[in-house]
């Protein structure tokens, strides 16, 4: 995952010229094998830093036949994928289920990905409230400030696909760190500055959670998370000409479209979004950044 900045306080990154590239923040966990279990429930946050996604996926399991045991799975990768298309497997991940503690172990999958792994027992026809919390590391060694460097961020919500039945609630809150946004994934989602809020019902998942940035360098906000950010722009203290400089980017590179999207989405390994949903993401960050000049306090 990547995350460009708009900023109060603009600085420019010193490596901008340094090819953007995509970040993952993970994925719901899932049951290895095909399951009696129903996801009844999962509020889903994500807070990015400057250097990491701090996630936590809280969800609620139902058990809808007799007594079982199942193999839940996590999956984290090595070498150069880690941190693209899952977590790093150096991740240290807190689950709990019902308040205890619950320890997982790693299983090799490949030579470049692994699964963690724990074993979950069901009474039947009982619920279990099942925590998976963890800080996944933004990475891109080009960029002294990792998530300068951001040029798409994913958490791979299809996995909850795998329980049975549809998602009966799923409530998404990722705060994030730029508000010059392309797209965003999946639908039905509610935007306001440095926040995007998803509250959807019987949901069957099949798009990931994307956030895509605007290919070229836009403004940084002075602050160490998505907080601190929108913080600084809800009381205005950031220079108009530094959004208008990104609206004026906006016409400038008015051909961004028919490559940008195509090019990072095929690194990342997901489909690359249809242009009319690109187009309607890119107006509501046209009028919000719009909105931003007007309300600039320097």
């Amino acid at each position: 995952m990547r995350a460009l900045v708009l900023a109060a306080v603009l600085t420019t990154a010193a490596s901008a010229a340094a090819d953007p590239h995509p970040m993952s923040s993970g994925a719901t966990p899932a049951p290895t094998t095909d399951a009696q279990i129903a996801m009844i429930a999962e509020t889903l946050t994500i807070d990015l830093t400057r250097t990491t996604a701090d996630v936590r996926a809280a969800v609620t399991l139902e058990n809808q036949g007799p007594a079982t045991k199942i193999m839940v799975g996590f999956p984290c990768a090595t070498g150069e994928d880690a941190g693209t298309v899952d977590v790093p497997c150096r991740t240290r991940l807190t689950i709990t289920a019902n308040g205890r503690r619950v320890k997982a172990v790693k299983k090799k999958a490949s030579a470049t990905t692994s699964h963690w792994v724990w074993a979950m027992r069901f009474p039947p026809h009982q619920r279990v409230e099942l925590v998976v919390a963890y800080k996944a590391p933004l990475v891109n060694e080009r960029y002294s400030v990792p998530s300068d460097g951001m040029g798409l961020f994913t958490y791979r919500l299809t996995t909850g696909a795998r329980w049975a039945g549809p998602i009966g609630k799923l409530d998404i809150v990722v705060n994030h760190l730029n508000d010059a946004l392309l797209y965003v994934s999946p639908a039905g989602y509610q935007r306001e500055l440095g926040r995007l809020t998803w509250s959807l019902t019987d949901h069957e998942p099949t798009a990931e959670v994307v956030i895509m940035p605007l290919p070229f360098p836009t403004m940084r906000v002075a602050g160490k998370n998505a907080a601190e950010i929108k913080a600084r722009l809800e009381r205005g203290d950031y220079r108009k000409a530094d959004v208008e400089r990104v609206l004026a980017e906006l016409t400038r590179k008015a051909d961004f479209l028919d490559t940008w999207p195509a090019t990072i989405t095929r690194v990342a390994g997901i489909p690359t979004p249809p242009r009319a949903d690109l187009e309607r993401t890119l107006a509501e960050t046209t009028a919000l950044l719009r909105d931003l000049a007007a309300r600039a306090k320097n």
